[in-house]
């Protein structure tokens, strides 16, 4: 039997957009973000708000130092936690928690949370449902229409408790009020296979990195636009600002705060960078800087680069060279002298 023209055009048709339909029911992790000392570093991303609501409410039933029952939060007794963000239509984006935490942190075991947040139609993300996991870690998420799966290490027979082998994926169900309890996975593997979490920059890291490769130009970062600049948080660009201000009258700073107050230095250079760690690296970091001075590369001097996570990112909030004082307890103390001296 003569087909027409139109009747394959109509085949055509219905095949793009079952393929189409098809690309868009599983979708990998478009981003991924890491705390490993607690919760509240995976805040991050268009859910952030959200998220940080969450792990800060104290709704999970948990025993008190004292050993008595309470309410807290799983920010409290978190021991490290992850965020991925995914999509499953255009209209609709999913952010997954997962969070290992002590409900009762006088003893030793450790439960897993998850948490669900829907972003659709181009609104902001709600908490969509909290559910128990099953295993102690997270990886290789996939979102897919009505579920996000995921793997996790599992205990096989001839594994001791301390050093699982075996690997399982689950997977969470999105229904229409809510998400339903974890079951393990058991179709749709193929569409897992390949994907991977990709690796996120370290930050603030990426940040000094900046400050030190502006070369010799640090006074378009510590100058009077100091507190429009994206680098200084809001406190130290304060500081620089209200200096500068009196600079026009009495001497303040004026030398290079990246290379201890060096004058004519011409800039770092050679710099090293090594990131302390610390378990309040949520919020709070450090990196000392070993750099020489381009003028004169026999010079090294050791700053230590201290920042704070702000709801803008990271920013660099003082900045101390070894054996001197702190640049912003240098900027206070000039200001203060300068202030003093006016009112006499």
């Amino acid at each position: 039997m003569m087909r027409s023209p139109l009747f394959f055009i109509s085949i055509l048709a219905m095949s793009v957009c079952m393929l189409a339909g098809i690309g868009q029911a599983a979708a990998e992790a478009t981003e991924h973000f890491a705390d490993p000392q607690g919760a509240l570093g995976v805040a991050r991303g268009p859910a952030a708000a959200e998220v940080r609501a969450a792990l800060t409410a104290r709704t999970q039933d948990c025993t008190s130092t004292e050993f008595k029952p309470t309410r807290c939060a799983l920010a409290d007794n978190a021991l490290n936690a992850d965020i991925h963000y995914g999509a499953t239509h255009r209209d609709r984006r999913w952010a997954f928690v997962s969070v290992r935490w002590q409900s009762d942190p006088t003893g030793n075991a450790v439960e897993a949370k998850g948490l669900v947040f829907v972003a659709k139609n181009g609104s902001g993300f709600r908490l969509f449902g909290q559910i128990d996991l099953v295993g102690d870690s997270v990886s290789d998420v996939v979102f897919e229409s009505g579920r996000i799966t995921y793997a996790t290490n599992y205990l096989r027979a001839v594994d001791s408790r301390s050093n699982p082998t075996g690997r399982r994926r689950y997977e969470i169900p999105l229904r229409a009020n809510g998400i339903g309890p974890v079951e393990i996975q058991r179709t749709g593997f193929g569409a897992a296979t390949s994907v991977q979490s990709p690796p996120q920059p370290d930050e603030a890291l990426q940040l000094v990195k900046r400050l030190y490769g502006a070369g010799e130009d640090y006074a378009a970062i510590f100058g009077g636009n100091a507190a429009a600049s994206n680098m200084l948080s809001p406190g130290l660009a304060k500081v620089v600002r209200e200096a500068t201000s009196l600079s026009r009258r009495c001497p303040i700073y004026d030398g290079d705060p990246r290379l201890g107050g060096a004058q004519g230095a011409g800039g770092p250079t050679r710099m090293r960078y090594d990131v302390e760690a610390g378990r309040n690296a949520v919020d709070r970091r450090a990196i000392m800087v070993t750099a020489a001075q381009a003028e004169a590369p026999k010079v090294v001097s050791r700053t230590r680069i201290v920042l704070i996570s702000t709801p803008g990112g990271w920013r660099i909030d003082d900045l101390v060279s070894e054996g001197m004082p702190g640049y912003r307890a240098a900027l206070a103390a000039a200001s203060a002298r300068c202030r003093s001296a006016r009112v006499r």
